[in-house]
Formats: C-alpha cells, sequence, structure tokens
C-alpha cells in the first residue's frame, strides 16, 4: 500500500460534471489506485467523496449500490429522498444512510431552490445495516470527549460496544460526527491507527495542526487523514462556529 501524507482541497477547486440524469457533481476526492496519478485519488478504504448540486425541479435517477454503502449530508436546500419504497422529507443537517443493495433516489420536483449535499461511499463486504435519517439539530450534543469541541454523533457501527446513537447502522465505517468549535479553543489531539478520515468545513474558519504544520481551512476545505496521522482543529481567531464533519 502506497503511502500518503495529508491533503486539503476545497470543492471548488475541482471539475464538476453532470451524472445520475441532473446533479452536477464535484469528485473532491477518490480512492487510490496504481493507475490513476491525480493526487487527490488518495483513499484507501473509502471509494469516493464527492460534493453533489441538485436543482429544483429536477430528480436524480433511481439506484443502488452493491457492496456498498452509501450516505448523504445535506448542506442547504432539501426535498425527499427514496429510500427503498419510503419517501422521507430531508433538509439542511439531514443525515441519509443507505446500507448496500437499498435502492435511494433524491426528489427536488417539488423545490424552487436547489439542494446541495455531499455523498460518502466505502466498500464492505457485509449486510446487515439498516437505512438511517437523522438531523443533527436532534441530536443531544456532548462535550469533553474531544477537548472542547461540542459534538453530534450522526452514524456509528452496528456493532458499537457502547452505543451513543438509538441506531447504530455503519458496517465499514467507524463512524460520523458534527464537531464545532468557538473562538480560542481548540479539539484534542487525536489519531485512528488503522482508519484513514475525511473532514469536510461546513462554516467558519480555522486550523488544522499536524506534526507542527499549520493548514489554514476554511468552508468547502475537505481534509484527507491517512491512518495514524496525530492532529488536531483549532478555532483561533474565527468569532462564530468552526464547524466540520468527520468521517472515520
Amino acid at each position: 500500500m502506497s503511502r500518503v501524507g495529508i491533503k486539503v482541497r476545497n470543492w471548488r477547486d475541482a471539475d464538476p460534471y453532470v451524472s445520475h440524469e441532473s446533479a452536477v457533481i464535484w469528485a473532491i476526492l477518490a480512492q487510490h489506485s496504481d493507475e490513476n496519478t491525480d493526487p487527490y485519488a488518495c483513499m484507501q478504504q473509502f471509494s469516493g467523496f464527492a460534493r453533489h448540486f441538485l436543482q429544483g425541479r429536477k430528480n436524480s435517477d433511481h439506484h443502488w449500490h452493491d457492496g456498498a454503502e452509501q450516505f448523504y449530508y445535506i448542506l442547504s436546500g432539501g426535498g425527499e429522498v427514496l429510500i427503498g419504497e419510503e419517501r422521507v422529507a430531508v433538509g439542511e443537517g439531514s443525515v441519509t444512510y443507505f446500507p448496500p443493495g437499498v435502492p435511494h433516489q433524491f426528489f427536488a420536483e417539488k423545490e424552487e431552490e436547489g439542494v446541495e449535499h455531499l455523498i460518502i461511499t466505502r466498500p464492505v463486504d457485509r449486510e446487515g445495516g439498516q437505512p438511517r435519517v437523522v438531523n443533527w439539530r436532534d441530536l443531544t450534543p456532548t462535550a469533553g470527549d474531544h477537548a472542547a469541541a461540542v459534538s453530534w454523533s450522526l452514524l456509528e457501527p452496528i456493532d458499537a460496544e457502547n452505543p451513543t446513537t438509538d441506531q447504530p447502522c455503519l458496517l465499514g465505517f467507524c463512524g460520523v460526527e458534527r464537531r464545532a468549535l468557538v473562538r480560542g479553543k481548540t479539539s484534542a489531539v487525536g489519531a485512528c491507527v488503522e482508519t484513514e478520515q475525511v473532514y469536510y468545513v461546513i462554516e467558519g474558519q480555522g486550523l488544522l495542526i499536524s506534526d507542527g504544520d499549520l493548514h489554514r481551512v476554511s468552508e468547502g476545505d475537505v481534509i484527507y487523514l491517512p491512518p495514524g496521522v496525530a492532529h488536531q482543529m483549532a478555532n483561533l481567531e474565527y468569532d462564530g462556529w468552526f464547524s466540520y464533519l468527520v468521517v472515520r
């Protein structure tokens, strides 16, 4: 397995294309392969990290993924997501999780404005998870687990020893959380020994600190962290909440 370092990329720097019938897609990070020389094809365990825009009065295609689990994180706008045979209303801050083989589709046909969302995918070789839809605002935050960061646990493994959500569901991912820091605060130093991580900055601006290096990051930045890389996040100057999604 080739060794890669930290990558930081804003979604605006990726070239868009149209797929899933009518969605504009920015493929921010891709899975590593020996044939792909793109420096952002760096993920070893995840297969895709992309931002999608579906304009109002449009729908995406009906599809599913064999051998892969996937979730959407809604950044702005809303609509309905078909999960299996059920249509569920979603809006900004919602997470929708799809286990392998579960059909899904996004509907914005009744919306005037478009919907922006992240789509993150990981290959898995087992079954058993159940779909989950939750908005971070409906959850109780915790503090202290990551120093000064406030955290909302959105998705966690199906076999979690001490569940923090009402429905553990992940088969391959190790967890999905939303975290936030107020001005003057930093998170704990952390590293996942066996698992890569991807952070997405939802709002504000701050610092990624790793091995003495400082990376300034702001809204729309995606941070790739290989396994074993010690790091912490800091909000030293921004007056509002510095909020980011953590995918493990």
